[in-house]
């Protein structure tokens, strides 16, 4: 019977969830197991040894299945997303009104990262047992290279007719026709 209770653990410890609170500057990442036990809380800052630390301390829990939910998939997230990706993690954007919903549902005493870093995880816990709450977690997928090259060809088609468009409208006067 014990070592059924210490197999249990080891697998309960071989997962973890991960919330990142995205800032502009700082985001703050909360870490728990697979049941919502806190494990860890830290700050990270927006470049590249900030990253760096988050992958470090995530790290050390030695977790093979690593679950990253953030909020603001790609815009202050990016290039964090992208790296959490490229590691293998999976990665949920979090549905940003859902998780409104649930702190009014649920207050907390002041309106803190931590706390919403927190609130995050618990998303992960209402995900997995309550069906309503499964929307509140979308599981982001790492863009294939067919993806990739349309996004960069559709971005870099944008680019050329706003040049276009300003060198045309540069150009020629502009005529303006008043009704009588």
């Amino acid at each position: 019977m014990i070592t059924n209770l210490v197999f249990l653990e080891d697998a309960m410890n071989d997962s973890i969830r991960v919330a990142v609170d995205v800032g502009s500057r700082q985001h703050r990442v909360a870490v728990s197991d697979a049941t919502g036990h806190l494990l860890d809380e830290f700050s990270i800052d927006h470049h590249h040894l900030g990253f760096s630390h988050f992958f470090d301390r995530v790290g050390r829990h030695g977790a093979a299945d690593v679950r990253v939910a953030m909020e603001g998939f790609n815009g202050w997230a990016r290039p964090l997303d992208q790296a959490v990706l490229a590691r293998g993690w999976r990665l949920y954007n979090v549905n940003n009104l859902k998780l409104a919903r649930y702190k009014e549902i649920f207050p907390a005493p002041a309106k803190t990262d931590a706390i919403d870093a927190r609130r995050m995880l618990e998303l992960f816990s209402l995900a997995e047992q309550r069906p309503l709450a499964r929307n509140a977690l979308v599981e982001i997928q790492s863009a294939s290279a067919a993806q990739r090259q349309l996004k960069y060809l559709t971005r870099r088609r944008r680019i050329l007719v706003t040049e276009r468009a300003q060198r045309s409208i540069g150009s020629e006067p502009l005529i303006i026709k008043l009704p009588n």
